[in-house]
């Protein structure tokens, strides 16, 4: 099997999808640096010879072993027959494929200006919200263990890691106690801007489910919020734009697992810039400025102080 996804396995789908004959279109390019898009899968799109285009995503072979593949299309579709999201049309969880409604006429890839703008950020608080009163799901994202799991994948692979690893991972997992008995609900587990799409009349849509699973609303919140802007205080009116009304520990627990999604990222980027056939994507850039940010805050005098309001302290 190819580490990668081949053009044979697009025609596979393609054919699977009842759309034989549609014409193929690239897709977004990957691109790790600056900003993270389109690493996982492989996307195009395809112009049937009658009806509306239509936009396909296949999961590399290399990538698969990272994420629940039934959450992420579980989630997919009941986010875009709530309206959430592009309607999903076709799906194989066992490849990754799914085959999606295309946005095209007038819509767009959201870029970090868009989410600094009120009523877009707005906006995508509001579908989060909604996201996370679908349906529950069955597949539990546990950040924790997630993060574990990549840090011993990537001293079994004799990879790099970072030489402060054990302050970092000391200082984490004093939030842990914190951060382990919240509220779950569906959640995209995601902050990539450019999973969000800007379409007419201000809509909004959310794209990209792969990192799909039970977890705490305030994750999906805090990683967003981070890749809004590095000050809270511009962070408090897309929070109020979520939750209504202000919470001081809510707001602590999304600041502290943005610093846990960074570390995420910054062992998973270390990973795949080792073992990834495709060494020409930045994996080691974009993982070290999701470290750099994660010891920012780390060192930052007021993380045990989150620590704390997020456990209900006084």
């Amino acid at each position: 099997m190819s580490a990668t996804v081949t053009d044979h396995d697009i025609a596979r789908a393609v054919d699977a999808a009842g759309l034989t004959g549609a014409q193929i279109r690239p897709g977004p390019a990957a691109l790790a640096s600056p900003s993270y898009r389109g690493l996982e899968s492989h996307a195009v799109f395809l112009d049937p010879t009658s009806g509306e285009s239509r936009f396909l995503k296949i999961m590399h072979p290399e990538m698969r072993g990272f994420f629940d593949r039934e959450a992420a299309v579980a989630l997919a579709h009941a986010a875009g027959e709530s309206g959430l999201a592009p309607r999903v049309l076709w799906s194989d969880a066992e490849t990754g494929a799914i085959l999606f409604e295309a946005l095209d006429q007038g819509w767009r890839t959201a870029m970090l200006g868009d989410l600094q703008r009120p009523d877009f950020s707005g906006a995508v608080m509001r579908a989060l919200r909604e996201l996370h009163a679908l349906p529950w799901l069955t597949q539990r994202f546990d950040p924790f263990a997630r993060l574990d799991a990549l840090v011993a994948r990537a001293r079994a692979a004799n990879v790099a890691l970072p030489g402060d690893l054990g302050w970092v991972l000391a200082l984490i997992q004093e939030a842990r106690p914190a951060l382990s008995d919240t509220p779950l609900a569906p959640c995209r587990n995601d902050g990539s801007v450019s999973n969000l799409m800007t379409g007419p009349a201000g809509r909004v849509a959310l794209v990209d489910f792969d990192r799909a699973g039970m977890n705490d609303p305030m994750y999906d919140i805090g990683v967003l919020l981070a890749e809004m802007t590095d000050f809270e205080t511009d962070m408090r009116a897309p929070f109020l734009a979520y939750h209504g009304t202000w919470d001081e520990a809510a707001f602590a627990r999304a600041r502290l697992w943005a610093v846990v999604d960074d570390m995420i990222h910054a062992i998973q980027a270390r990973l795949c810039g080792q073992l990834s056939v495709r060494k020409h994507l930045e994996w080691l850039k974009y993982g070290e400025w999701r470290l750099m940010r994660a010891r920012l805050a780390l060192h930052h005098p007021q993380f045990e102080e989150k620590i704390r309001i997020a456990a209900g302290e006084p």
